[in-house]
């Protein structure tokens, strides 16, 4: 392996990881990877094809379409998604981890680079990713609950309504990084809803696709259905969605690695699910559909069947108990006040 790689390995904090290295040498030629290697990050001055050429002894027009090429595989950003005249280098490892997984397309071999992710993961990733969340002073997400399960709710506001949500957003949506690279279930890919300047970046790398407010909608019924839980970055606004299930995405993997608990990193909706015990017919689909262990089968008095019962503790208010829920035994009750929402 050339050295170079090691160094652009280092410039994201991970020296000595041969594993981010291997994703760079993966992505980047030589040649791109002195490019990549002269790139400041953010807040770093941005620079255009030109000073690289220069910087590098290289052609300009070489310069622009390496940087192209960089661009659609998640490896260079510019500051200007139409323009895109001046260039820097990526944030963090999980800024690539997202970007590159996220336009799979561009790669000749996707299965190697799903590989080479899921190698750092596992010996690296993980971990980094828990000890950070773990030395967080209050919850970095939040969970906001699937429409349907609180549509008819009086107390409802509108930063956890993805009704009032999603209007008037310029959106996109693209596939699911985490559940590219680990793939331990069959749920939805596509699912991941990103808004304004990331949702533009999204359509410009041809990682994703625009969506209106109607699709935006269905999509996140399909990924309730699913059993993926709507999680947002713990603010009024949101600016990034993401549909998470507990077997592929890397928040709730690293938590698990680092026995951090999930309540450091998430807060809880102000829902919380109830099951009807008389109107419950036992079958079991609300368990299967629950990321948090929320919910067991107990004997119910005056009933032969066993039923659906919900520990309040364990339950994060998601909603995605109720989109499976046949004989509508399970609703969502408002359990905490509005002062429990992010301030706007």
């Amino acid at each position: 392996m050339d050295e170079i790689y090691r160094r652009l390995a280092t410039r994201l904090g991970y020296a000595g990881s041969e594993y981010v290295a291997r994703v760079f040498e993966y992505g980047a030629t030589p040649r791109q990877a002195r490019i990549l290697e002269e790139l400041n990050q953010a807040p770093g001055p941005a620079l255009t094809a030109e000073q690289l050429a220069e910087k590098l002894g290289l052609d300009a027009r070489t310069v622009r379409q390496d940087l192209e090429d960089l661009f659609r595989k998640g490896l260079a950003f510019p500051r200007n998604f139409q323009d895109r005249r001046e260039w820097r280098f990526g944030k963090s490892t999980m800024q690539l981890h997202d970007a590159m997984l996220s336009g799979w397309r561009f790669f000749p071999e996707p299965e190697k680079l799903y590989q080479l992710w899921r190698d750092y993961d596992l010996n690296e990733g993980y971990r980094s990713f828990g000890k950070g969340y773990e030395t967080a002073t209050a919850a970095v997400m939040r969970i906001i609950p699937a429409w349907q399960s609180v549509a008819d709710s009086p107390e409802l506001q509108p930063s956890e309504d993805w009704r009032e949500i999603l209007r008037d957003r310029f959106m996109s949506v693209v596939d699911c990084p985490c559940r590219v690279e680990v793939r331990a279930c069959e749920r939805p890919v596509e699912v991941c809803i990103d808004f304004d300047r990331t949702a533009e970046y999204n359509i410009a790398t041809g990682h994703g696709r625009k969506v209106s407010y109607e699709e935006a909608l269905e999509i996140l019924e399909k990924a309730s259905r699913a059993g993926l839980v709507h999680t947002a970055i713990n603010q009024a606004s949101v600016t990034i969605m993401c549909n998470c299930c507990n077997d592929c995405c890397v928040e709730f993997r690293s938590l698990q690695e680092c026995n951090v608990p999930l309540s450091h990193h998430y807060d809880k909706s102000r829902y919380e699910a109830k099951v009807d015990q008389d109107v419950c017919n036992g079958c079991q689909n609300c368990i299967e559909n629950c990321n948090f262990d929320a919910i067991h089968m107990v004997k119910a008095p005056g009933s032969k069947k066993m039923k659906a019962q919900v520990d309040p503790e364990a339950c994060y208010g998601c909603g995605c108990c109720f989109m499976v829920c046949e004989p509508k035994a399970i609703s969502m009750k408002c359990v905490r006040p509005v002062s429990h929402l992010p301030a706007a």
